[in-house]
């Protein structure tokens, strides 16, 4: 986007009250150097007081070793990704300290790269080639192995300044509420589009750079309804059998209440009800015991280590209220629909029958 054309976004922008926060975001492509190793790599340049206010308390900082770009030198610093930083030759310890909600320890790790500063040398839009030097001041976590071994963060400014330019790649966006997306993007295309604006506005995680992640999820979700489904079934015919075999142990009981006027409608009901309350005892039960263990083990220390992951992640387990009482619901409904179908055969029997009744 030109200067005039930024310009135009950020007053429809600053004009809309479901903005919280917009970062302006540079993408660049060059060689860095540390005299002896040239390493391709891709930069991204951003406004840091934004990207502050995008990234939230729990992420101020960023880096796992050094300090992040807001402690940087008014002519600017670099932060690197991990394998990026050992392939030029800087030191630091690989090993991340994590606290128990899965952010970093806020402390700065000593961090130490060769030479007075890294050479950095792009073909700007001119098609001149331009250089710089800059300090690494931070190695960050991107995660992917081949985001870490290429990608590095500066201050926005100092993107321009190198890239010799006043335009931005893309503009990040940052809503009150994430319910409003869908209406804000669409107001959003209509003002752009009355203002001569020709852009592509969406969510992040339909952006092509997302599409790992995307895909990351969709396999989640996938294993997660599957492991779900079989859990539910397993669980459902458990309770079921179980309350056939209680049911079906207490015939004699049935015929006894009935011996006494109970109506066979009066002993489903008893039955079944009964059913009902020891499903919904029991899934409370397993709802406080799952928190109890999801916490205990959110705080344990627990790592994972994907296949494409650059460095093990700490398991945290959510508390997934919303899923756990809608298993229990139907978890509960096959209990008391199992109740019922036994009772009514138990009730259906002759009294003398259900007397004599041998489990």
């Amino acid at each position: 986007f030109r200067s005039d054309e930024q310009k135009k976004i950020f007053e429809i922008l600053e004009a809309d009250s479901r903005v919280f926060a917009s970062m302006r975001y540079l993408v660049l492509t060059g060689l860095i150097s540390n005299g002896q190793n040239n390493v391709i790599f891709v930069g991204a340049g951003y406004e840091e007081d934004q990207g502050r206010k995008i990234r939230g308390e729990k992420w101020d900082w960023n880096v796992v070793a050094g300090k992040p770009l807001f402690h940087s030198p008014q002519e600017g610093g670099l932060m690197l990704g991990m394998g990026l930083a050992q392939k030029l030759g800087c030191e630091f310890d690989p090993q991340i300290s994590f606290q128990a909600d899965g952010s970093y320890v806020a402390k700065e790790k000593p961090l130490r790269c060769p030479g007075a500063g890294l050479q950095l040398s792009v073909t700007t839009e001119h098609s001149q080639v331009n250089a710089m030097a800059l300090p690494g001041i931070g190695v960050a976590d991107f995660q992917i192995r081949e985001f870490n071994d290429k990608v590095l963060s500066m201050p926005l400014r100092t993107a321009q300044i190198l890239f010799d330019t006043d335009r931005i790649s893309r503009v990040i966006v940052l809503l009150n509420k994430a319910s409003s997306i869908p209406d804000f993007l669409k107001d959003f295309r209509e003002k752009t589009e009355r203002a001569g604006l020709k852009i592509e506005a969406l969510k992040w995680i339909d952006h092509p750079v997302a599409a790992i992640s995307k895909g990351g999820l969709e396999v989640m979700r996938v294993f997660r309804s599957l492991f779900l489904a079989v859990v539910a079934l397993i669980a459902g015919l458990s309770v079921a059998n179980s309350m056939m075999k209680s049911i079906n142990e207490r015939v004699r009981e049935i015929g006894t209440l009935r011996s006494f006027g109970f109506r066979k409608m009066d002993i489903v009901l008893l039955f079944s009800f009964e059913g009902l309350f020891l499903g919904v005892l029991s899934c409370m039960g397993g709802i406080l015991v799952s928190a109890s263990l999801a916490f205990f083990l959110s705080h344990i220390g627990l790592s994972f280590k994907a296949g494409i992951l650059s460095s093990a992640m700490p398991v945290n387990f959510s508390i997934a209220l919303p899923t756990w009482l809608g298993t229990s619901l139907v978890l509960s409904l096959i209990t008391f629909s199992a109740s019922v179908l036994v009772s009514r055969r138990a009730a259906g029997m002759v009294i003398a029958d259900a007397l004599r009744h041998t489990a």
